[in-house]
């Protein structure tokens, strides 16, 4: 056997020795994570996040609401033009076995109902059963309604077109459209760059998964909808979390109502151009939904306290051992 087949060898050896688990260490009850769209510090009315829901799906409360106002219709794609904050809040209810209980709730800030009904507040509530075996949200059939947004599992990642969102359901309400696959699974996106969020800074690698493109078109009684649907998630290494995401299309949103919505923050653009404005180059800002609140401890490097984390050990030495491979071989050359 070769150096380089004992290296692949001892590579794998090493990750089947670490113990492989579906659910982080900091996944039960009680845990929860928010993430916001924060709106501009200029006051620009055009600068706007579109959420179109479809009420008959949409919770009851938030439901009422909308069919209070004359000109929305039951049957319609709804169209809410957001101005104010938005946040996105996950919450592990109780975790049993192989199954978690998660609640979803999304809150609109200074909602504009077809740009004309003004509301100052919507929020929408919804509960999934959360698979942890598979990492899926399962309905009572047992059917698979695609994977969690704000987690993965490190150790256990997704595949390239394994499903992130089941669409069959709006496809049965007339839409035209696609199930929504995974495209890419990498480490590399801004690998030598912090990354900015409004509860803490985080430091690289990230797990980046971005989803395929999906084409969605929805007849209207006085016309019709038509986007392309593509998501982009960026999790932290070590504990699985999502610390950003560019998203238009997720169970969660599926679960509330949500049949396309936005997900841009202007105030994190701000921020991004200001560092580049400053010339700063390994610190980023995402424009996209980002981490504004949690109760998990993350690690924390700056400190003598925290050290790495095993999954961080791991990769690190994987780095290292390859590095040792490619100076043997070069090494085997030049003799």
């Amino acid at each position: 056997m070769d150096h380089k087949h004992a290296l692949a060898f001892f590579l794998f050896s090493l990750f089947l020795a670490q113990p492989v688990y579906s659910i982080p260490s900091w996944f039960k009850g009680g845990t929860y994570i928010k993430y916001a769209l924060l709106s501009p510090k200029d006051g620009d009315e055009k600068k706007v996040n579109i959420f179109e829901v479809y009420p008959p799906l949409i919770p009851p409360d938030a439901r009422e609401k909308l069919l209070a106002i004359n000109e929305v219709s039951e049957d319609e794609l709804v169209s809410l033009v957001v101005r104010g904050d938005v946040f996105l809040t996950f919450r592990v209810l109780n975790v049993q076995n192989e199954t978690a209980v998660v609640n979803t709730t999304l809150e609109l800030n200074d909602v504009w109902v077809y740009n004309r009904y003004y509301l100052r507040r919507i929020v929408m509530s919804a509960i999934l059963t959360l698979d942890l075996k598979r990492m899926v949200y399962i309905d009572d059939n047992g059917s698979v309604l695609g994977r969690p947004t704000f987690l993965v599992s490190p150790v256990d990642l997704p595949s390239k077109n394994s499903l992130l969102v089941n669409m069959s359901g709006v496809k049965r309400l007339g839409a035209m459209t696609k199930d929504i696959l995974v495209d890419n699974v990498s480490y590399s996106p801004w690998e030598d760059a912090k990354l900015h969020t409004y509860y803490r800074t985080f430091e690289p690698p990230y797990i980046c998964i971005s989803s395929s493109q999906v084409p969605f078109y929805w007849k209207l009684s006085d016309g019709y909808y038509s986007t392309t649907i593509w998501n982009y998630y960026l999790y932290d290494f070590d504990t699985g979390v999502m610390i950003t995401g560019l998203f238009d299309v997720t169970p969660e949103f599926l679960a509330l109502g949500v049949i396309n919505g936005d997900s841009y923050d202007y105030l994190a653009a701000e921020k991004r151009d200001e560092l580049q404005k400053k010339g700063i180059k390994h610190e980023l800002w995402n424009p996209g939904f980002n981490l504004y609140d949690t109760n998990i401890k993350f690690p924390d490097y700056g400190t003598k306290h925290s050290p790495p984390t095993p999954l961080r050990y791991f990769f690190t030495l994987s780095l290292v051992l390859l590095a040792v491979a490619f100076l043997k071989t070069e090494l085997t050359k030049r003799r």
